[in-house]
């Protein structure tokens, strides 16, 4: 079997990468190179090799269900802010403005987690999870974990949703390390 030899202009238009960093990785060795004259040449044999350890060492990409999450709160900015900041962590979500809102919504789709702030005009959070765990009660379907966020201490409030079983009350503004470990852990 013949191995190809190519020039520093094949191997980059090979690998779709710059002649300048294809020339680099020669100099530290980590595609073997050899200089005929000045010029530098590569068999193909030791590209196909380094192309086969780098695909190596990318980490495989999980087969992972994507995640729906309801998102409602009244406040368009902060609404959002917290829509692109879990997209951008590999979430499906569906941000809306108020409770009655999510109750079509809830209605329509299944969601793996609902987050929620407290102070909404119409529906509240606290009544706008009882209505969607009545409503997947009367579909037979598992509700779905809640995540209540306020920007108000509330005793009473935070005593209603305890009282319901959300474990997760979130205070605004919170630290977003904080607050994306929370949603990983109530989608597992």
């Amino acid at each position: 079997m013949e191995d190809n030899i190519y020039t520093l202009d094949e191997v980059s238009a090979y690998l779709k990468i710059a002649k300048s960093t294809i020339y680099k990785l020669s100099q530290t060795g980590k595609i073997p190179s050899v200089k005929i004259g000045k010029q530098l040449r590569f068999r193909k044999s030791s590209i196909d090799i380094w192309i086969t350890a780098k695909e190596d060492k990318k980490p495989k990409a999980e087969n992972k269900e994507v995640k729906h999450i309801l998102l409602i709160d009244d406040d368009q900015l902060v609404l959002k802010t917290i829509a692109r900041f879990l997209q951008s962590h590999g979430y499906s979500v569906v941000p809306v403005d108020s409770g009655e809102e999510a109750l079509k919504r809830v209605n329509q789709s299944r969601f793996n987690l609902i987050i929620t702030d407290i102070r909404m005009p119409g529906l509240n959070g606290i009544e706008t999870i009882k209505k969607i765990r009545e409503l997947n009660q009367a579909q037979n379907r598992p509700s779905p974990r809640e995540i209540v966020i306020t920007g108000y201490a509330d005793s009473q409030i935070e005593q209603e949703a305890l009282d319901l079983g959300v474990k997760d009350f979130i205070y605004k503004p919170f630290a977003t390390t904080e607050f994306i470990k929370t949603v990983e852990e109530g989608l597992n």
